[in-house]
């Protein structure tokens, strides 16, 4: 069993594998978030690239298992990495927070809970005792605590992230 971990063919295995779970992580984010020609480009990349795998798969001399738990290693330590790196190049951006129909009480209570936490918002007076609210977070710390409050009211709401339009 050692000398299959110890053979360069078993990491060269691991290395492409890993190779291929980074680029169709990357597929799936450019897939996802760019556009039809990128998201063209990355697919033929990777179904071109999962040849390889499959031929080195099939072809080299070594136990399903230890494939199989190479393969979930592989696969666990990209994804994670490609997120990880994801979470930290993400850039902020300004999220508005919605919330319709709130009486008075709760409105209160969330103003005073804006106003301490100096978060931007603006409401609407829609009947005699419902309030509209719109809260303005431009961070991702912001978001979670306009969220908390918003769940501790138990008040439905709904997010939007605000997107600049292409100038010309």
């Amino acid at each position: 069993m050692t000398a299959i971990f110890t053979t360069y063919l078993f990491w060269q295995f691991v290395v492409l594998n890993f190779i291929n779970v980074l680029v169709n992580t990357a597929r799936s984010l450019c897939t996802i978030k760019g556009g039809k020609w990128v998201a063209s480009i990355m697919n033929a990349v990777c179904y071109g690239y999962y040849t390889v795998i499959i031929v080195i798969t099939a072809t080299y001399d070594m136990p399903l298992l230890i494939k199989c738990f190479a393969v979930a290693f592989v696969n666990f330590v990209g994804v994670f990495t490609i997120k990880f790196c994801e979470e930290k190049m993400k850039k902020d951006s300004l999220w508005i927070y919605n919330a319709i129909g709130i009486p008075t009480a709760e409105y209160i209570t969330l103003s005073i809970f804006c106003k301490n936490e100096n978060i931007k918002y603006v409401y609407h007076k829609i009947a005699d005792d419902f309030y509209s609210i719109e809260i303005f977070s431009e961070t991702s710390k912001d978001s979670e605590k306009i969220v908390k409050g918003l769940e501790n009211l138990e008040l439905k709401y709904y997010a939007v992230e605000a997107k600049e339009k292409n100038r010309k």
